[in-house]
C-alpha cells in the first residue's frame, strides 16, 4: 500500500504488522499532519466479530480525551479497506526504551504516573484496557507517555455500550487465557472475567520492568509464565535492582501485584496517588525537586554497570571478597531473556517499529 492513498491519507511507509492489522505512517493531505493508519487484514474482514472488534477499538479510544492516550482521528472503509487513522507518536515503546536495562528512578516513576493517570481516566468512563504492557506505551524524547491499543478493551457498563453505539461483544471465552502472558493478571491467566483491577496488576508488571530491566514473571513458554503469575512471587527490588529504592515503593509494587484482586489496589487512582507520594518523598530526601504532577521527565537509564558486576558487588557484601576489576569493565550488559508468550492479538505498539535496537520481540 506504500505510495497509495486512502481518501485523504497518503501512505508513506510500512511501520509493522501483527495479527490484528498492518500499521503505516501516512500524511493527511487535508490537514497536513502525519498520522498512523492501521489497516485490518483482508483475510479477517470476512468475520464480523473481527470487524466489530476493530470498530470497538476506535470507538473506545476516541471516547477518551487525555494527554497520555493516543488520539483516534478517523474510522473508515474505502474500497473495501477497513482502517483507523490515529495520532502519530514519535519515540520508542517502553520495551524498546528499557531494552533490558533499569531506568533511572525518576524516569520510571514519571512514565508509571502518566500511564496510571491515563488508566484512571479510562476507568472513570467504565473502560478497561486488558492489555497494558511495555509494547503498548510509547514514550517520546521528552518523556511524554502515550497508551496505545484499546483493541482488547471492554466496556464495563453495557447500558453505556448501547447508548454510545458501541457494539458490546465478548472478546474472549470464559476459561480461555487472554492478553499477554507476561503482563496478564492471574484472573486473565485463568480465563476469568475481569474488571479494572486487572489493569492495576499489569501496571505493576510494567513498573517492575522499568525498575529492574526484566519481568517479574518469566518462563520458556506461555504456560510456564502463566504458572509463575499464578503461583510465584517476583524477586524483590533490593535484589533485582542495583541501587536502593524507597521501602514504600516495594510496598506499593507488592500491593499492585497481589494474586487475588481483592488484595490489590481497588482503584488505579489509589495506585497513582501512592506513586505521587513516593515522588514527593524522594524529592524531600534528595533536596532535588521532582515533579509529582505527571509532567514528563526525559527518559534515561540507571548507570549501574552490568548484572555480572552487580553480582560481584553482592558477593563482596556477603563474603568480603574483592571484586575483580574486570567485572565492571568486560562483563558487558546481560541480554534480556526472550519473551516467548504473547497471544496473537498484536498491538499497535508492537506493530510500530523503530530503528532503535530492541530486546527480542514477544512472540
Amino acid at each position: 500500500m506504500v505510495g497509495t492513498t486512502l481518501g485523504n491519507y497518503k501512505i508513506l511507509e510500512k511501520l509493522g504488522a501483527g495479527g490484528q492489522g498492518t500499521v503505516y505512517k501516512a500524511v493527511d493531505s487535508k490537514l497536513g499532519r502525519t498520522v498512523v493508519i492501521k489497516v485490518l487484514p483482508e483475510e479477517l474482514t470476512a468475520k464480523e466479530a473481527n470487524l466489530k472488534r476493530f470498530e470497538r477499538e476506535a470507538r473506545l479510544a476516541s471516547a477518551l480525551d487525555h494527554p497520555n492516550i493516543c488520539t483516534i482521528f478517523d474510522l473508515n472503509v474505502i474500497n473495501g479497506v477497513h482502517f483507523i487513522a490515529m495520532q502519530y507518536v514519535p519515540g520508542r515503546n517502553v520495551r524498546q526504551l528499557v531494552n533490558g536495562r533499569p531506568l533511572d528512578l525518576s524516569s520510571a516513576l514519571s512514565i508509571a504516573l502518566q500511564v496510571a493517570d491515563a488508566l484512571a481516566a479510562a476507568h472513570s468512563q467504565g473502560i478497561i484496557h486488558r492489555d497494558i504492557k511495555a509494547g503498548n506505551v510509547m514514550v517520546n524524547n521528552q518523556g511524554q507517555a502515550k497508551v496505545l491499543d484499546f483493541g482488547l478493551a471492554k466496556l464495563l457498563d453495557e447500558d453505556a455500550a448501547r447508548s454510545s453505539g458501541i457494539h458490546h461483544t465478548e472478546l474472549t471465552e470464559v476459561g480461555v487465557p487472554y492478553g499477554t502472558a507476561t503482563y496478564a493478571a492471574p484472573e486473565q491467566a485463568r480465563g476469568d472475567r475481569v474488571d479494572s483491577r486487572a489493569d492495576i496488576f499489569s501496571m505493576g508488571v510494567l513498573l517492575y520492568e522499568m525498575l529492574t530491566g526484566t519481568w517479574p514473571f518469566r518462563g520458556k513458554t506461555a504456560v510456564d509464565v502463566r504458572h509463575a503469575v499464578l503461583h510465584e512471587e517476583p524477586v524483590p527490588l533490593t535484589d533485582a535492582r542495583p541501587d536502593p529504592v524507597p521501602p514504600h515503593l516495594q510496598q506499593v509494587l507488592d500491593r499492585a501485584l497481589k494474586k487475588d484482586p481483592r488484595d490489590r489496589y481497588q482503584k488505579i487512582a489509589e495506585f497513582r496517588d501512592d506513586l505521587r507520594s513516593i515522588i514527593r518523598e524522594l524529592s524531600a530526601d534528595s533536596g532535588a525537586p521532582m515533579d509529582d504532577s505527571g509532567q514528563a521527565v526525559a527518559p534515561r537509564h540507571l548507570n549501574s554497570g552490568s548484572p555480572v558486576s552487580r553480582a560481584f558487588r553482592w558477593l563482596k557484601s556477603v563474603t568480603g571478597a574483592e571484586v575483580p576489576s574486570s567485572a565492571t569493565t568486560s562483563a558487558g550488559r546481560a541480554s534480556q531473556p526472550r519473551e516467548t508468550h504473547e497471544t496473537p492479538q498484536t498491538s499497535i505498539g508492537e506493530e510500530r517499529k523503530s530503528v532503535t535496537p530492541r530486546r527480542p520481540a514477544e512472540k
